[in-house]
C-alpha cells in the first residue's frame, strides 16, 4: 500500500487549477480575436466591397449569424471551464481541511474574507463576482454588436431600396 503526500497532491491540484484558468483565458483571447476579425470583415464588406446590394446583404448577414454562433459556443466553453475550475477549487478547499495539512496556510479559505460563501459553499449574492461571471458577459457584448451591425445593414438595405 502506497501513501500519498497530501501536500504534494495539493500542489499538483493548485498547478492543475492554474493551468485550467490559463486555458480559459487563452480561449477568451482567441474568441475575442475571432469576433473582432468577424466584425471587421462585416465592416469592410459593407464599406469597401463593390458587391451588389443584395449580395452584400446576404454575405453580411451570413457573417453576422456566424459570429453569433461563435459567441454561443464561446459562452458554453466559459461555462464548462467555470465548472471545472470550481470543482478543483472545492477539492482544494477540502484538502486544506485535512489533518495532514494542519499548520499550512489555508489560502482558499482565506479568500472567504474577500468573497464570503454560504452554508452550501456558494458565493454570497452581491458579495462575490467571480472573474468567469464577468467573462461570461463578453459573448453578450459581441452579440449586441452583431445585432447593431445587422440592424444597420437592414436599415441600409431598406433605405437603398427606396
Amino acid at each position: 500500500m502506497s501513501t500519498v503526500d497530501k501536500f504534494e497532491e495539493y500542489k499538483l491540484f493548485v498547478e492543475d487549477t492554474a493551468r485550467f484558468t490559463d486555458r480559459r483565458q487563452t480561449v477568451t483571447n482567441i474568441y475575442v480575436a475571432v469576433n473582432t476579425i468577424m466584425l471587421s470583415a462585416v465592416a469592410l464588406l459593407v464599406t469597401q466591397a463593390g458587391l451588389q446590394r443584395w449580395l452584400m446583404a446576404v454575405a453580411g448577414f451570413t457573417v453576422l449569424a456566424g459570429g453569433i454562433s461563435v459567441c454561443l459556443f464561446w459562452r458554453q466553453l466559459i461555462d464548462k471551464y467555470k465548472k471545472l475550475v470550481a470543482l478543483r477549487i472545492d477539492e482544494l478547499r477540502k484538502m486544506e481541511e485535512l489533518p495532514e495539512m494542519s499548520g499550512c496556510q489555508r489560502m482558499y479559505h482565506a479568500e472567504d474574507r474577500l468573497y464570503p460563501r454560504d452554508a452550501q459553499g456558494r458565493g454570497v449574492p452581491g458579495r462575490m463576482r467571480a472573474f468567469s461571471d464577468l467573462e461570461r458577459q463578453l459573448p453578450h457584448v459581441f452579440i449586441v454588436l452583431y445585432a447593431i451591425f445587422a440592424l444597420g445593414l437592414a436599415i441600409g438595405l431598406a433605405v437603398g431600396a427606396m
